[in-house]
């Protein structure tokens, strides 16, 4: 278990507020720090001026798109079929704007709290067993995600290899195979800047589906137009194609569509999650730049902000473009053969759609797997932090107190393993270097190991399971809603209560 305790360190003065007081004093900083950071009391690791924080606006940015576009994106314009524009973008509004104040608020929390993962943020306010059952539920849940990740490159590469590579035969889990071996090298990364480009290239790639999509859906709007000014009396078919494409023009859009009850609980998980990337914020926030407050949430706001353009375009794309027949999955709609008399360059632009939606998926696998190990391993931290060869560059520079006010029981003090219980009240988590610096997470051998226990398990789960619904129906909503709102806003709740007031020395009014 971790031994915070035992660690000798810079102790805060019993007098001084936890949450009012300055970081943790080292090596690295230097004397201009208060002058560049607004906030001194948050706590910070790397501090606020380490050279260790590599990642600018525009990197960090990039990597929260590539995180939120992903492929929940398919589902988009199945969500318009079934609820109309209207509710649609309501709904999509209001899950852009519960997203940001929820990352915000985990990034809020990580400051006060010296959180440096999701795990050591809910520590922070709910003790370290709530830190390891939290880790777990990250990891199972980003376990499933990588399964129907890989289920999708599967589905998706595998009809490209047939028709574009000249392979008619491929065999999709053979497919799927060759790209895993030619994605360890980025899969084995340990943080989200050495994955940038993987970030530029996957948010690029799906624009070309959605531009794909949007001409699509413009060109059937522009047809159902000229349907309605021609003049005929639709009493004569020469054949059942003329029925089908009859009824196609008949089409008409579903603004204001009051959705029933069943396609309402379809729609709600998909609209509500579709932003989903907490478990990759804390991570972003820990390599940018001098990260002041307004730049973590310019950050959040341009990300939040490009992705909802991005996805909206998509899913009313979709929707315009397949209407009443929309699956699903969209890809299911878009045509992977040339029919006689299609438009040849409809054609090759979803060509080129369905490659670009399979190379964002592709590079946004490692952007799931990063924080998947990540969960797994903070897990095995917590059980045996106490148990390998000190390091007093790196974790030994930690030291947990309580926040003003909730004192540890007695009982926790005298502990065998030194180890705070559970507390309801939050505490503060004092360190130079993010827990990624913990020995656990620097030794190669669990580095690589964990990496291909992941890699393995996944891929053995996906060739098991014959499609994605599967998968997101083990997964479920639920996990995933719980990491995202709830656990953010407990978080919250917990550590701004023991925040002292602008009168106490604090700036609980400020926030942010």
């Amino acid at each position: 278990m971790k031994n915070y305790q035992s660690i000798q360190t810079e102790e805060v003065p019993p007098s001084e507020p936890v949450f009012a007081a300055t970081q943790i004093n080292s090596s690295n900083s230097n004397n201009n720090n208060n002058i560049k950071n607004a906030h001194p009391q948050d706590h910070l690791a790397p501090p606020f001026d380490s050279p260790e924080r590599p990642s600018n606006l525009f990197v960090g940015t990039f990597n929260l798109i590539a995180t939120i576009v992903g492929g929940g994106v398919l589902s988009l314009p199945i969500v318009f079929e079934k609820c109309g524009i209207a509710f649609t973008t309501l709904g999509m509004i209001l899950s852009a704007a519960m997203t940001y104040a929820t990352l915000v608020m985990l990034c809020y929390c990580g400051r006060r709290g010296g959180g440096s993962s999701y795990g050591e943020v809910v520590r922070s306010a709910f003790g370290t067993r709530m830190e390891e059952g939290v880790s777990w539920l990250l990891f199972v849940f980003l376990w499933f995600v990588i399964v129907a990740y890989m289920i999708l490159i599967r589905d998706i590469w595998t009809p490209l290899v047939r028709q574009v590579g000249g392979w008619s035969d491929a065999d999709g889990n053979y497919v799927l195979l060759g790209i895993t071996v030619i994605l360890l090298p980025l899969l084995f990364q340990r943080s989200l800047h050495a994955l940038r480009y993987n970030c530029y290239i996957g948010s690029a790639s799906i624009f070309v589906l959605c531009i794909a999509l949007c001409r699509g859906g413009w060109q059937n709007l522009h047809n159902n137009d000229d349907h309605d000014d021609d003049d005929n009396d639709g009493d004569y078919y020469d054949n059942i194609s003329d029925i089908i494409e009859e009824e196609d023009n008949d089409f008409t859009i579903d603004y204001f569509k009051m959705p029933s009850l069943q396609d309402a609980l379809f729609s709600f998980p998909i609209l509500s999650l579709c932003f989903l990337c907490h478990f990759n914020i804390i991570s972003i926030q820990n390599a940018l730049h001098e990260p002041t407050r307004q730049r973590i949430q310019n950050l959040t706001k341009y990300a939040i902000l490009a992705s909802f353009l991005l996805m909206y375009s998509f899913g009313l794309g979709g929707y315009l473009y397949a209407r009443s027949s929309t699956e699903g999955n969209i890809l299911l709609n878009v045509p992977t053969v040339r029919e006689p008399g299609e438009d040849e360059a409809e054609y090759y632009l979803f060509l080129l759609g369905r490659i670009g939606c399979g190379t964002t998926i592709v590079f946004a696998w490692p952007l799931m797997l990063l924080p998947c190990r990540e969960s797994l391993l903070e897990v095995v931290d917590v059980w045996f932090h106490h148990t390998h060869p000190r390091d007093s560059t790196t974790e030994d520079e930690i030291f947990e107190v309580p926040a003003e006010g909730s004192p540890f029981e007695e009982d926790d003090a005298n502990n065998d393993d030194n180890v705070c219980s559970p507390h309801i009240k939050p505490s503060v988590l004092l360190r130079h270097d993010p827990i990624q610096s913990d020995y656990i997470f620097r030794n190669a051998l669990l580095h690589y190991g964990s990496t291909m226990f992941v890699i393995i398990t996944c891929y053995l789960a996906a060739v098991a399971v014959t499609g994605v619904a599967v998968v997101w129906s083990f997964a479920g909503s639920s996990m995933a809603f719980f990491i995202a709102f709830i656990l953010p806003c407990g978080c919250f709740v917990v550590i701004e209560s023991a925040v002292p007031t602008a009168e106490e020395g604090g700036d609980r009014k400020g926030g942010w």
